[in-house]
């Protein structure tokens, strides 16, 4: 629907050429984390299984969560895994990971060819790995989100991020895996081959690659633009702004009250106070700072609409439900209830 080849993208910049588009930075995050090896893979989808097998039906849900219960697990069930949703693949590996003692004696009495894999320590190692990798993408997930952010912000969160997965791929090569919580566990119980720290290392690797193809090092927003972000830190400029441009930045740069300014206000709060002493070189910031880097805000509206939309309450016109539960605003209840006259008896 919003292909820059064939569909809202393209329909738009053929009426506007000069328009820019952006690409959810989640989104690409999302893409980047999706590939994995067939070995991983499997595991993945052994664990989709197990969660379909007990969540399908409901007397296996309730007899699993008996059994929770009694061997004093600390969750009774398990979640769902849904591609779609941002935090789904970690959170159910993690959950699974968790239970998998409960799982196994579930699993067995029901005789499933599934609890097989419970008692397979190169498994469950795969599977404790899924977890570890799967809560730092989430992490990463997490960090993009957010209102008021802007790409220079969240493309630093995306770089560091490149950065710890070589940094991660070397210590595996020298078979250190202590930045695993939850496989480091797994391998103080059993020893793990070589082979094992391969699979992890490619895994890695293939991250890395998924994320450079998602967020080339050729294309990120930040080149040439950090004087947008700290105006008083570059004082020479950058190569692709104009002479006007250049010994306008200088002016900035040595405003000490716009410094002040700079030190108490968001990035583009500053420039737009700037506006009205140095229109040029504001207007081009703030066309860098004005795109939106995440679609946040509309998943968020969308979350507010799944949570007023009940059975219970129904409404056709939610515009001002919508309104209310977006608002950054508190509403001042005890001024607001006060006002209101109560019904007199009669």
């Amino acid at each position: 629907m919003t292909g820059r080849l064939s569909g809202l993208t393209a329909r738009i910049k053929e009426v506007a050429p000069e328009s820019e588009s952006t690409h959810c930075l989640i989104h690409r995050e999302m893409l980047a984390s999706r590939k994995m090896s067939p070995e991983f893979n499997s595991v993945l989808m052994d664990v989709v299984k197990v969660i379909n097998h007990i969540k399908a039906h409901t007397l296996n849900s309730r007899l699993f969560e008996q059994l929770c219960e009694e061997m004093g697990a600390e969750y009774r069930c398990l979640l769902l895994y849904t591609e779609i949703r941002w935090l789904s693949r970690g959170k159910s590996l993690t959950r699974v990971f968790e239970l998998r003692e409960p799982l196994q004696r579930f699993l067995s009495e029901k005789k499933s060819p599934l609890a097989a894999h419970f008692s397979d320590k190169v498994w469950v190692a795969k599977l404790a790995y899924l977890c570890d990798i799967f809560s730092l993408l989430n992490e990463l997930n997490l960090g993009l989100q957010g209102k008021m952010t802007t790409v220079f912000k969240l493309s630093d969160k995306v770089a560091a991020f490149k950065a710890k997965l070589e940094l991660w791929g070397r210590r595996v090569n020298r078979g250190i895996l202590d930045m695993f919580q939850t496989l480091v566990g797994i391998v103080g119980e059993t020893e793990l081959e070589h082979s094992f720290c391969q699979l992890v290392h490619d895994h890695l690797s293939l991250l890395l690659k998924e994320f450079e193809h998602y967020f080339p090092t050729t294309k990120d927003p930040r080149t040439s633009k950090e004087w947008i972000r700290d105006p008083f830190a570059n004082k020479s400029g950058e190569s692709s702004m104009s002479m006007q441009e250049e010994q306008l930045l200088l002016e900035i740069a040595n405003d000490g009250g716009l410094k002040t300014t700079f030190k108490t206000t968001t990035l583009p709060v500053f420039w737009i106070k700037v506006m009205a002493e140095y229109l040029e070189i504001a207007t081009t910031a703030l066309k860098s700072l004005l795109p939106f880097p995440t679609t946040y805000l509309c998943e968020a509206g969308f979350s507010a609409v799944t949570a007023t939309k009940t059975k219970q309450r129904n409404k056709l016109d939610i515009s001002n439900t919508l309104r209310v539960s977006l608002s950054p605003i508190t509403p001042r209840w005890n001024r607001l209830v006060a006002k209101k006259q109560a019904q007199g008896s009669h």
